[in-house]
């Protein structure tokens, strides 16, 4: 099975200072004990850390699936946004006159 070209579906885009992003997407063999031709090893890094993987479908669909794969590590690192505050607000307990 002939490699496909790199796919790098960010660049030109944003990134985010250390964060994941998708270095590469190729076609593949399909991983040990699975069937299918339709396979592709992706490689997503972080700074030097590198998370390898297989993902079976069309190079659409793998592309599609692996940017929402790093969407969601770089907003797990970022935090959850829109929760400022979690404690109620309450206003001061009523003074006694006695």
């Amino acid at each position: 099975m002939s490699a496909s070209p790199t796919v790098d579906p960010t660049a030109g885009g944003a990134t985010i200072e250390n964060g994941f992003r998708l270095v590469s997407i190729r076609s593949s063999a399909a991983p040990s004990g699975s069937a299918g031709h339709d396979w592709f090893a992706y490689c997503i890094a972080q700074g030097t850390n590198m998370i390898n993987g297989y993902r079976r479908g069309d190079l659409a669909d793998v592309t599609v699936g692996i940017e929402n794969i790093v969407a969601a590590l770089n907003e797990r690192r970022v935090g959850k946004r829109g929760r400022v505050d979690l404690k109620p607000n309450r206003p001061p307990a009523p003074q006694s006159g006695t």
